[in-house]
């Protein structure tokens, strides 16, 4: 578009002519005929995110971003490959004192439940289920292997930073909210 833009100007047409043959706006011609317009709309663009947070928010919640899918197709891992390469990356990312998958699996069994939600977990689908620190870091959690809790993916996700109890808390106001009455069995 920009070349055949810049050629027809070259041959001296008018916005309006350039306009009516490649059915583009003017503005699009303006930004690529004008000089420096291509650096004030990148400005101006910054200067409008920088002072609506909320068009931020807005933007990043409507994006549309597929997830990438790896071309190369993967060998097929056993579930031991599977929670090693999991219990791994928990350590690694946070420091975490020493266990392995072994212990994992002896401790968990490759069925398992969310210690949140109480469904069934299969160890081997990694991509199903998260390792959680149980009392988050940012509240004073550690790394050890009493702190992991094997959680669902989404449940780690709405649980975040928060402890165990501020989480319960939260989900027994969203649901009292919404209309339903919360009992606690004991």
């Amino acid at each position: 578009m920009k070349e055949n833009i810049l050629r027809l100007r070259k041959e001296g047409k008018s916005y309006g002519e350039i306009q009516k043959e490649l059915g583009c706006s003017k503005s699009t011609i303006s930004y690529h005929c004008g000089e420096g317009q291509r650096e004030k709309q990148v400005e101006r663009q910054r200067q409008f995110r920088k002072n609506n947070v909320i068009t931020r928010r807005i933007g990043s919640f409507t994006q549309n971003r597929p997830k990438k899918k790896n071309k190369q197709p993967k060998f097929e891992r056993s579930v031991t490959q599977k929670t090693q390469e999991k219990s791994y990356d928990f350590q690694r990312k946070q420091k975490c004192s020493k266990f392995n998958f072994k212990d994992v699996l002896e401790h968990y069994g490759e069925q398992t439940t969310c210690y949140l939600s109480g469904r069934l977990i299969d160890l081997s689908e990694p991509r199903t289920y998260h390792f959680d620190h149980i009392i988050p870091v940012s509240k004073g959690g550690d790394c050890s292997f009493e702190n992991l809790g094997i959680v669902r993916k989404e449940a780690n996700r709405a649980k975040s930073d928060l402890l165990v109890e501020e989480f319960i808390e939260l989900c027994k106001d969203i649901l009292e909210y919404n209309g339903y009455t919360v009992i606690k069995n004991d």
